[in-house]
């Protein structure tokens, strides 16, 4: 297996889960090790994606503009510490939505592949919940990664015994996985 691009779910892969809606950039604060784990994809030459379901803006807790501020407060941490996002891709819809691109529908990854121009099957997601899991598949995800922070450990025991996702600690394990298995 030889991906192209890793797409990170944002809350409880990247950054701190937090009771309620993330609503103001102050509020973000980077995983442990999740800087470092995001530099390493980069200096592998492999293309890095933010995708996301934001409903606090289809329930009036955010607009737009707002949700780009904390997009770039999270872009302005990584380069801090010498990483890089290629891309961010959003659902601002709400879960009872018809839309193609909230979580677990595979329009965030198929979005973010047209606009970095590879395939579905030359990425591997890696998230912390079901949704996460199940865009990567719908979408054709080369592998799946579930990440123990955030929800994963209450999304782990939903896995079934047949499950190819492969289940880590955290970003940094993730990526040490990810590394380990391709030509990078």
């Amino acid at each position: 297996m030889t991906p192209r691009a890793v797409i990170l779910d944002r809350d409880g892969t990247l950054n701190l889960e937090q009771a309620g809606w993330l609503t103001e950039p102050d509020q973000r604060t980077l995983l442990p090790g999740a800087a470092a784990a995001v530099a390493r994809l980069n200096q592998a030459g492999l293309l890095v994606v933010v995708a996301t379901n934001q409903s606090a803006v289809a329930r009036g807790l955010l607009t737009i503009e707002g949700l780009a501020a904390i997009h770039q407060r999270l872009v302005n941490l990584l380069a801090e510490a010498g990483a890089r996002v290629d891309a961010v891709v959003c659902c601002p819809h709400g879960p009872g939505s018809d839309c193609d691109c909230r979580k677990p529908r595979p329009g965030l990854i198929l979005a973010a592949a047209r606009q970095l121009s590879f395939a579905p099957g030359e990425a591997i997601m890696v998230g912390d919940a079901a949704r996460d899991l199940q865009a990567a598949e719908a979408a054709g995800c080369a592998a799946t990664v579930l990440v123990r922070t955030g929800k994963g450990r209450a999304t782990e025991p939903q896995l079934g015994p047949d499950a190819a996702t492969v289940v880590v600690d955290d970003l940094a394990a993730a990526v040490d996985w990810i590394l380990a298995r391709c030509e990078c």
